[in-house]
């Protein structure tokens, strides 16, 4: 429909030329009192939709219905102005019920439909897995805007053609020649595939349980399950069942559905499907597919009290030491998916609600929400790998707490109380980072540079932490072992710390059963305090490269991790980014010429296209969720 339904449709009254053309000339003027005449409409499909006819048509009819023309040339009756509301009363009523009946449909084509295969999964198994080579909604064009980045995929018009290659190369690496992919697997391949599983121990039942829901082609038959094999059929639910000689696999195929397993499950497989029991009737499958949201290539979902009674008790694990309030309990339910972007391999993971309180324990702090990076803008850009934690200092508190409760650590914990306990130890920590960048070293030179940034309460407190801290580390060196220097790198003071002799900051029979072994060469660290952050690093130029970081040079403004952070979760509380490119390079100095050789001419041109891979994770009341990014360079 290429009208503009939202232009006005006048309603034309007796004498317009354009109702009266096959009636005879128009009159020269309008009736006294009358309104005066529309001008003629300019588009045809308004002016006939518009038209009253003397003979109303019937009403508008849909879902492929025609509704009668109404006759050319019939007389118009003359109808008095106070019929006209009426009639726009109609009309609106009419466009109403087509605008309702508009959106309707186009709900229902764009709700995903939910696989068929699905349908056979009994609603009771702990853990369900799908693969969809079918590559549902945008998962065909995403994952070919993915693949041009890499060798042999820039045609799009071969796409299919070379997943299959691709795939064959990798059964005949796995099955050698027994199988082929594009004969023996592809025609099971043909829509959406499920393994519903039931490990002995879920509340399942006893023994291992697994059927395998496949789409296929409508072709394939159980004969190809069992080539060479010896069978016996049985008929179930009007179905050929085919069974091995052994009775340990069966397989049967409805229409082009598939169903292989152990009889067991297969028999409980087609029972769900007749009554309606299969895992699309789960409300929690329901939930976690909806939490993990959009196409997919492949999910995996996990029910948690399953995995729950699958897990060792303590009565389990003689000689541990019990841990109150440690043991978790588990979400309802856990799934993870994989995604395909235009730029990036995407893998999530979700949860129900994580309940309040794991077991009967102390009471624990509550974990702050997520929020911006803190640490990252003050980053070089050239960091290599990078970890951060936000709620670390709230985290470690816990941490504590909890230890404190085992009763052989209560006596050694105690001794904090002097350092303040918990609260004052890390109490005054809010996010935690550790960042390593080569610095422009190589495998030959290698000599990393390590940062560990504690995000303070404020930058008052950062302050008076780094100069207590200074302060503590020099007066240890009174006795030697350490030397101490002092700088300024862009307007901030830095406190270097060289130690020479290890046993002289802690002479022997300090700390008992401690044998400080003899140095081959100086330790030395930085330290400082930037904002909020108390900056502590290791190796040459690790400080100024933190100092000097600032905005459009920072790791936070690198075109590689602004991407890859651009598919993660926004204000996550825990990330981990590695650039992929500066690490594969590094690698690749540590291979002897021979494989490097190799490697250059077989992995390389299929690795050289990795850019970053980020993690980020968070959670709340309504659960966690976590997220793997692998993006790629541009072509």
């Amino acid at each position: 429909m290429t009208d503009d339904e939202t232009k006005r449709i006048d309603t034309p009254e007796p004498g317009d030329p354009a109702t009266t053309a096959e009636a005879g000339p128009a009159p020269s003027a309008q009736p006294t009192g009358a309104p005066p005449a529309p001008p003629p409409a300019t588009d045809a499909s308004v002016a006939s939709d518009a038209r009253p006819a003397a003979n109303p048509a019937p009403a508008p009819t849909y879902a492929g219905m025609a509704a009668a023309p109404a006759g050319a040339g019939a007389p118009v009756a003359a109808v008095a102005p106070a019929s006209n509301r009426g009639r726009w009363i109609i009309a609106l009523g009419i466009a109403g019920v087509a605008i309702a009946v508009a959106i309707g449909a186009m709900l229902m084509m764009s709700r995903p439909t939910t696989p068929e295969a699905l349908r056979y999964v009994p609603g009771d198994s702990p853990f369900v897995a799908e693969l969809r080579m079918d590559m549902p909604g945008d998962q065909m064009q995403n994952l070919g805007n993915l693949l041009t980045h890499f060798p042999g995929f820039a045609d799009q018009s071969t796409l299919p053609d070379k997943v299959d290659e691709a795939l064959s190369q990798l059964v005949g690496m796995v099955a050698g020649s027994e199988a082929d992919y594009r004969t023996d697997l592809k025609p099971w391949l043909n829509g959406a595939l499920f393994v519903g599983a039931a490990p002995s121990g879920s509340e399942a039942g006893g023994a291992d349980q697994a059927v395998v829901s496949a789409t296929t082609n409508g072709a394939v038959t159980c004969a190809a399950a069992f080539e060479g094999q010896a069978v016996t059929n049985e008929s179930y639910r009007s179905l050929d069942l085919v069974l091995s000689a052994d009775g340990s696999m069966a397989c049967v195929v409805d229409g082009r559905q598939a169903l292989i397993g152990d009889p067991a499950s297969v028999r409980k497989a087609l029972d769900a499907k007749a009554d309606g029991s299969g895992m699309d009737k789960r409300a929690e499958y329901a939930s976690a597919r909806a939490a993990l949201g959009g196409d997919r290539l492949a999910t995996l979902y996990v029910n948690g009290v399953a995995l729950q009674q699958l897990m060792p008790s303590e009565s389990e694990m003689p000689g541990m030491p019990a841990f109150p309030g440690m043991t978790p309990t588990l979400p309802a339910w856990m799934m993870a998916g994989i995604r395909a972007e235009a730029d990036a391999l995407v893998f999530d993971a979700v949860t129900a609600p994580i309940p309040a309180q794991m077991t009967a324990g102390p009471s624990l702090l509550p974990m702050p929400a997520g929020h911006a990076s803190l640490v990252a803008p003050i980053l070089p850009a050239d960091t290599m790998a990078y970890l951060e934690v936000q709620g670390a200092g709230v985290a470690l508190q816990n941490m504590l707490i909890q230890l404190k409760e085992i009763p052989e650590l209560a006596q050694p914990l105690a001794m904090l109380e002097g350092l303040g306990g918990a609260g004052g130890l890390v109490g005054w920590i809010d996010d935690v980072g550790v960042a390593v960048s080569l610095g422009g070293t190589t495998a030959e030179t290698l000599a990393p540079e390590v940062a560990l940034v504690l995000i303070a309460k404020d930058e008052g407190t950062a302050t008076s932490t780094v100069s207590s801290l200074t302060t503590m580390l020099g007066l240890a060196g009174l006795g030697g072992g350490v030397q101490v220097s002092e700088e300024t790198i862009n307007g901030i003071q830095v406190t270097t710390l060289t130690i020479t002799d290890l046993g002289a900051v802690i002479p022997p029979g300090t700390v008992p059963g401690l044998e400080i072994p003899p140095m081959d060469e100086p330790i030395s660290f930085s330290i400082a305090a930037r904002g909020r952050a108390v900056v502590l690093t290791f190796g040459d130029g690790a400080m100024a490269g933190v100092l000097n970081a600032g905005a459009g040079s920072s790791l936070a403004d690198s075109a590689a991790f602004k991407q890859a952070a651009a598919r993660g979760i926004v204000n996550s509380q825990a990330t981990m980014y590695v650039a992929a490119g500066a690490t594969i390079e590094l690698a690749k100095g540590f291979l002897p010429a021979d494989e490097l050789a190799q490697f250059q001419a077989n992995v390389a041109p299929y690795l050289d296209p990795l850019e970053a891979v980020l993690m980020s994770a968070t959670s709340d009341a309504t659960g966690a969720r976590s997220r793997v990014v692998i993006t790629v360079t541009n072509p």
